[in-house]
């Protein structure tokens, strides 16, 4: 899926994808509203037909695909969980920092949670980045 066909998604939205990619990636071939439900218990707050109007919406948006097997509706993600990592990376950095990286890699490295492991992770990405091509 080409970037910029990607669109924001609304939080609620996000949420729900991100239960739906998960899932994917762990090899579930019939991913229904139920099974997200059930998998992902921050989802619990929700009521079933709430998740189903997220769900459409995702669909609407071109994010899943749907397929009726029996009574129930399975949904497939169509965009990758990393194309839109990638785009919403590229949209937090120029709305929150004004497309500058240094601004981003300040606020990360300097975060009071940052793990010493996290950041040991960090320097051998900058590491393998500075090495030639």
């Amino acid at each position: 899926m080409e970037e910029n066909t990607i669109i924001k998604l609304p939080a609620s939205e996000l949420e729900i994808m991100q239960a739906i990619w998960l899932l994917h990636e762990e090899g579930e071939k019939f991913i229904t509203a139920s099974l997200v439900m059930k998998r992902c218990p921050a989802l619990n707050r929700l009521k079933l037909t709430t998740v189903l109007t997220l769900i459409t919406r995702l669909q609407t948006k071109g994010f899943i695909e749907t397929e009726k097997l029996g009574r129930s509706n399975c949904y497939t993600p169509i965009i990758d969980s990393a194309d839109y990592r990638k785009f919403a990376y590229g949209d937090f950095l120029e709305r929150v920092y004004r497309d500058n990286r240094i601004d981003l890699a300040t606020a990360l490295v300097t975060d009071p949670n940052l793990t010493k492991e996290e950041l040991t992770a960090i320097k051998s990405l900058v590491r393998k980045a500075e090495l030639p091509k």
